[in-house]
């Protein structure tokens, strides 16, 4: 069973270390705690982002990605932000973010992803480096 650390959810969220543990002082963010490390399951992960008083900050967050974007009119190279929404329960968002969030940390290039996944359909913001963009998408199409 794959596990997730802070960082994950900092990727996968947008929301930053210290809210994640906020969420996780009050009780809205399960997970366990081995040898001083954060780790949460698919479950605890998908328990978080359905919660009713988490969904407006991460809506917000992920309105900001894709505003930021829009305004930043001095971009130096060329730059992208797409906008991937899927037909997907719980299970196959998942698999769909885990894909995203690694590919996303393991690329060389300056990039942002959020992930929601609302009833049944899940929703990849990704942005920065156009090249960057492409290659995670055309990754996941072909895999």
């Amino acid at each position: 069973m794959e596990k997730y650390s802070i960082n994950d959810l900092v990727e996968m969220t947008g929301l930053t270390d210290r809210t994640l543990r906020n969420y996780i002082k009050s009780g809205l963010l399960r997970g366990e705690k081995i040898d001083g490390v954060w780790q949460f399951t698919a479950e605890d992960y998908g328990a978080f982002i359905s919660d009713k008083n988490v969904i407006p900050s991460l809506r917000a967050k992920k309105n900001g990605v894709v505003y930021d974007f829009l305004l930043n009119d001095k971009k130096k190279e060329a730059e992208a932000c797409s906008i991937l929404d899927f037909p997907a329960d719980l299970a196959e968002a998942m698999a769909i973010s885990a894909y995203f969030c690694d590919a996303v940390n393991k690329s060389d290039k300056k990039l942002k992803m959020n992930f929601e996944h609302r009833g049944n359909n899940a929703r990849v913001i990704i942005s920065g480096d156009a090249a960057g963009v492409w290659k995670i998408i055309s990754g996941f199409y072909s895999k």
